[in-house]
């Protein structure tokens, strides 16, 4: 796992959208709140992690047209339009939980089960 300050996750997503798909793990100063980010073209999925054990999927603006799979750590996972985002959109949230470590700010959080 690779760390780095705002300046090298903007180079390390520029890297991983160049490819075309990515994963990132972001940590907003102690273990917990976590904030991933997995991709794969334009879709995009934002998990929060509050603990070990309570993990949950930010609820799309506007559900995406389809189900879409994208990373997750290294591996593709298919999720429900419910939760795809447009990686502009998702990028935005990690920039936001950056500069605030309030992942609230960034809409409706679905606990899963």
């Amino acid at each position: 796992m690779e760390r780095s300050d705002f300046a090298g996750l903007i180079e390390r997503f520029d890297e991983l959208r160049a490819q075309g798909r990515g994963y990132l793990e972001v940590w907003g100063g102690a273990v917990f709140p976590l904030l991933t980010l997995g991709f794969a073209g334009s879709a995009a999925v934002v998990h929060l992690v509050t603990d070990e054990d309570v993990i949950s999927l930010l609820v799309a603006d506007e559900p995406a047209d389809a189900d879409a799979e994208v990373l997750v750590l290294d591996d593709p996972a298919e999720f429900t339009a419910d939760f795809i985002l447009n990686l502009e959109r998702a990028w935005l949230v990690v920039e936001d939980f950056v500069r605030t470590g309030d992942p609230g700010r960034a809409g409706e959080w679905r606990e899963l089960q």
